[in-house]
């Protein structure tokens, strides 16, 4: 269903974020399995949101999403307008 999709999509946004973009597990010391390993991170999110009621799952999507696609929308502006 589409509760499901939205639950996958937010959990891999979440994770690449955390681990790739921002780098919270080195920043925090925190390196070890699943902070650093976004399959792992992705699998432990992806439940989590399951679990918690649907409006949780829209705010992280809508959060980590902005997140993870503004530095593609920022490139494509700044590329546009030189």
């Amino acid at each position: 269903t589409m509760e499901i999709f939205k639950i996958i999509l937010a959990a891999n946004f979440f994770s690449f974020y955390f681990i790739v973009q921002n780098e919270f597990p080195r920043k925090w010391k925190i390196n070890f399995k699943p902070f650093n390993c976004t399959l792992c991170l992705t699998a432990w999110v992806g439940i989590s949101l399951f679990l918690l009621p649907y409006q949780i799952t829209d705010a992280v999507l809508c959060m980590f999403g902005a997140g993870v696609i503004a530095p593609f929308f920022r490139n494509f502006l700044n590329n546009l307008y030189r």
